[in-house]
């Protein structure tokens, strides 16, 4: 069975989840990715933050890790886990959307209340 491992950050703002949209996915999803040959998740975190969303970022601490058995989209099975962190935004004003991506602050409220299409750990997380 194949398996991925991603990373990425939890940034709050305001009671406002940052998230990002690609054209791989239809939902909203927290920035991050998949490690490079090497890296450790805490790097993947840092360095996809900075790529998607070009946010500077401190890690606070590692937050529950989400294991799915099928991609969301294509429904195929697989082993996704996903590492979450809390994180501290350094550069607030400085946020904006990487090269393919999308961003948007969620009212994380509002998607409890179900008012937007986001990946499934995002519902994990919010819980």
């Amino acid at each position: 069975m194949k398996s991925i491992v991603a990373s990425g950050p939890v940034i709050i703002k305001d009671g406002n989840l940052l998230v990002s949209k690609d054209t791989k996915d239809p939902f909203y999803k927290i920035p991050g990715g998949t490690a490079e040959i090497g890296e450790i998740l805490e790097q993947v975190c840092i360095r996809e933050s900075k790529e998607e969303v070009n946010a500077d970022i401190k890690i606070i601490k590692p937050l529950s890790t989400m294991v799915i058995h099928k991609n969301p989209k294509t429904q195929e099975e697989m082993e996704i886990s996903l590492h979450h962190y809390k994180v501290r935004l350094k550069n607030p004003g400085e946020i904006k959307a990487g090269k393919g991506h999308k961003i948007a602050w969620l009212n994380i409220e509002d998607i409890k209340k179900g008012k937007y299409d986001v990946a499934p750990n995002i519902k994990y997380l919010i819980k």
